[in-house]
């Protein structure tokens, strides 16, 4: 699996859902990606999604990573880990990084 190129399809859709300030499921994003949805989403998607975070810090930007959650709780996954803020307080920071003019 090129995870690679699967965080370059991530990108455009979470800079969407931060324009929206929204959030979107893991499976949501999986479809948005063409990421293969018959293999279990925990064992691929947190590599995409660190390459997506990875690269934002590198840019000086917030995680759009942040922007994923699990359909049931409405939060990130456990494998999000919280810095100084709340995991909201960092989706904050992109709605507001990414906002429309």
């Amino acid at each position: 699996m090129d995870y690679d190129a699967l965080a370059d399809q991530a990108r455009p859709a979470l800079i969407l859902a931060a324009m929206r300030r929204t959030t979107v499921t893991y499976g949501e994003l999986a479809k948005s990606i063409s990421f293969d949805t018959s293999i279990p989403l925990s064992h691929h998607m947190k590599r995409v999604l660190d390459r997506v975070s990875d690269r934002c810090i590198k840019a000086g930007e917030p995680s759009l990573a942040v922007l994923v959650v699990n359909a049931d709780t409405g939060v990130p996954g456990d494998g999000f880990t919280e810095g100084s803020l709340t995991w909201m307080a960092e989706a904050r920071k992109c709605f507001k990084r990414w906002s429309p003019a």
